[in-house]
């Protein structure tokens, strides 16, 4: 009987720790490291229920707004809980996340990710990835999947299983993958989510923003797009929230994209129609003083300039129209959000600099392992 009872406790002890093993595999080396997965995974080291504002959508609200900005001279606290290339089925199940461990007192979900033009584009595997491989365990999230991918579920339940081979690629990763170590060793990443690129965009093509911006004309669509669209306000509606409100960012639109800021004002439409605002920045981008010629780094994205403009104007917007105040915060959520505020200004700085020498990168929270970088943080 003992000797069973041995043996049945070195198996046990076995698999605890080939599981505890795999876990850390898949949680920091076989795994898709990049902006995104340290965006989503920081989310879960905020202090619960310390966030006042949640922005939920695409690339869009990672470069257009700046957490840290924003709690450094308007005092609330913000995350962005986005993804590139967002698609509109994961809304509703990040708006789901977020009410989780939070209770913001504005959710702001910014709906690019509604105007796609095809399907392909809603349910492409990489869109969706970025998001729903990073979240933990859930019904919610074996619900997405189960009716996303019903046979690959184990797959997208255990990401492991896909990105299995990574590891040859771990020279590659291993930056991005310090710095996610870093941010659960610390409890927090310290830009919120902030991705951007060092560049000012010289439009090649006519921009039609101020010949549209008293135009309402619509385009339909797609039909996968508009059900989805409608469960999640559904949702909204079923579940009391009267803190959600919709937007459209800036985006310099040009010939090719007049189809989408027509799909924009059927947005707009739809969301009326739920009682709910929706705040189109791409009409009236000019309340925000920005600069079509110098303010973006490509047709879609705000640079650092329009970024600061761009929280400038929406903090002040979100102040006044939705009554937001100042956070209350623990000493120590004070600290670390001043830490924030630090870091954004060192990223602002350094972005300035690289810009007006013509060096063109990208930087996300990466950066705070950049040695150029950390001159700007002691300065």
């Amino acid at each position: 009987m003992k000797k069973t009872v041995n043996r049945c406790i070195k198996l046990l002890s076995l698999l605890l720790a080939v599981g505890i093993s795999l876990g850390v595999l898949q949680e920091f080396i076989l795994c898709n490291s990049d902006h995104n997965r340290e965006r989503v995974k920081g989310f879960y080291l905020e202090e619960d229920n310390s966030i006042d504002v949640v922005f939920i959508g695409a690339s869009e609200a990672y470069s257009d707004f700046a957490p840290g900005y924003a709690y450094d001279n308007y005092g609330f606290t913000s995350y962005l809980y986005a993804t590139q290339s967002s698609s509109i089925l994961t809304c509703k199940y990040q708006l789901k996340e977020v009410l989780k461990t939070q209770k913001p007192k504005l959710i702001v979900i910014e709906l690019n990710s509604a105007v796609y033009g095809s399907d392909v584009r809603v349910v492409k595997e990489a869109n969706v990835r970025h998001y729903i491989d990073n979240i933990p365990l859930s019904s919610d999230k074996f619900e997405f999947v189960h009716n996303y991918a019903p046979t690959d579920e184990w797959e997208y339940m255990f990401p492991i299983l896909k990105y299995h081979e990574v590891w040859k690629n771990i020279p590659e990763n291993t930056g991005l993958m310090g710095t996610i170590i870093a941010d659960r060793l610390r409890g927090s990443n310290f830009l919120k989510g902030i991705k951007n690129e060092t560049k000012v965009y010289t439009p090649k093509q006519k921009l039609m923003n101020d010949a549209l911006k008293n135009k309402n004309t619509k385009a339909p669509l797609t039909k996968l797009s508009e059900n989805t669209l409608r469960d999640l306000l559904s949702f909204c509606k079923a579940n009391n929230l009267d803190n959600v409100v919709f937007a459209r960012f800036p985006h310099a639109v040009v010939k090719k994209t007049v189809s989408r800021f027509s799909r924009s004002n059927t947005v707009a439409e739809i969301v009326s129609e739920y009682g709910y605002d929706y705040l189109n920045f791409e009409k009236n981008y000019l309340q925000a003083g920005i600069n079509l010629t110098k303010d973006f780094f490509n047709m879609d994205h705000l640079n650092i300039y329009g970024q600061r403009k761009f929280t400038d104007f929406f903090s002040k917007l979100l102040t006044q129209r939705y009554g937001l105040k100042k956070s209350r915060l623990s000493p120590e959520l004070k600290k670390s959000w001043e830490a924030s505020a630090k870091y954004y200004n060192a990223y602002y700085r350094y972005s300035d600099s690289l810009i007006k020498r013509g060096i063109d990168v990208e930087l996300d929270e990466g950066i705070i392992n950049n040695e150029e970088f950390k001159k700007y943080l002691t300065s």
